[in-house]
This record gives C-alpha cells, structure tokens and sequence, in this order.
C-alpha cells in the first residue's frame, strides 16, 4: 500500500511539473508544447491573442509540408496586408472540391488558428485528425465558414477537441482545409497556444 501510495504521489508530480512547464510557456513532452514564439497576429481585428506561425504557413516555399488535392496550388499574389512578412510573394488558390492538408505542433494548449481568406460565395471547411498510440485516427470538425469576396481573417477556429482526445505526449495533429461552392485563396496560417486563455 505504500508503494502504490509513492507511486501515485510522483505521478502527481510529474503532471504537476508538466502544467507548470506548459504554462510557463516551455515544451514539454507530457502536454506538447514548444512550437515556436507567439505574437498578437491578428491585432488589427481587435485579436489580441497570442499565435505561432507554422513551418511554410505562409506557402513562401511552395507547397513544402502540404499535402494538395483537386486542382490546389500554390500562386504568385500575397494577402494584402502582408500578415507574416512584407516580402512574402505566395499563396494557396483552392478550387471549388479542392483542399489541402498540413501536419501542426500542438499540444493540451494548442487549441486555436486562423489564417487569411478570400473567395466570394466559398465554402471553407476546417477539420483535424489525430492518431493516438494504437494507431486509432480520431476526426474532428473545426467548424465551417463562407468567404468573403475580398482578403480577410478567418473565423477563430477552435482545435480544442482535438487536442483533449489525444493522448498525453501527442504533439501533432493534421489540419485539413476543404473547399466547397466557388474557388478560394488562403494564406498565412497562424495557431493560439493557449486554450486556457480562451
């Protein structure tokens, strides 16, 4: 009975040690974490959450960690107001029945993104898969939305649920970005590290 008593006492220590790391703004293999520095992106409309900007979310290196369907490519044109970079030179056109795909830090606390979009009338749909341990694949919808005509910042679309049916350890999920009832463009994609926030 004592062993099982210390046993469980340093489980509570390491789960304890994990939040603290993870809070504190540190990776942790527990929870995940550590997937890069955070900035208010989306500040001039009115977001002044904290995101990290992913490998190539901007497709300044083509389609490089995407993975692309029906007709989706990567396109000479930034969004207009240069979110990531002023240089940035790139984006990615998704015809109606298009999509495409990209791998994503996260973790407990990576629950959030958004990137820019434009397609009048397009119908964008957002949706996360997740393997655990045993190789079962958990699918998840992120919500959908319709684009507007000109550039502007997606909905905040919510991965939360993703990240609670993962095991603990998970530091990756599949974004998934499908498009539907007229062509659409997206660019700079951004993801909050901070469920315990929102």
């Amino acid at each position: 009975m004592l062993q099982r008593s210390r046993l469980s006492v340093a489980v509570l220590v390491v789960l304890a040690a994990a939040l603290a790391a993870a809070t504190a703004g540190r990776a942790d293999p527990l929870l995940g974490g550590g997937c890069g520095a955070t900035a208010p992106a989306f500040a001039p409309w009115g977001d002044v959450s904290d995101y990290y900007f992913p490998a190539n979310g901007g497709f300044e290196s083509g389609a490089a960690g995407w993975t692309l369907s029906g007709g989706a490519a990567v396109v000479a044109g930034n969004e207009p107001f240069f979110l990531h970079d002023a240089g940035d030179s790139h984006a990615l056109a998704i015809p109606a029945g298009g999509g495409a795909s990209i791998s994503l830090c996260y973790g407990v606390f990576y629950p959030a993104l958004r990137f820019m979009v434009s397609g009048a009338g397009a119908r964008v749909h957002v949706w996360i898969s997740t393997q655990n341990l045993l190789g079962v694949v958990s699918i998840l919808d992120g919500g959908t939305f319709t684009a507007g005509s000109g550039w502007a910042p997606s909905p905040r679309l919510s991965t939360l649920l993703s990240a609670l049916v993962a095991p603990l350890g998970t530091k990756s999920m599949r974004l998934h970005v499908d498009v539907g009832g007229a062509p659409a463009e997206i660019d700079d994609l951004y993801v909050d590290p901070y469920v315990m926030r929102s």
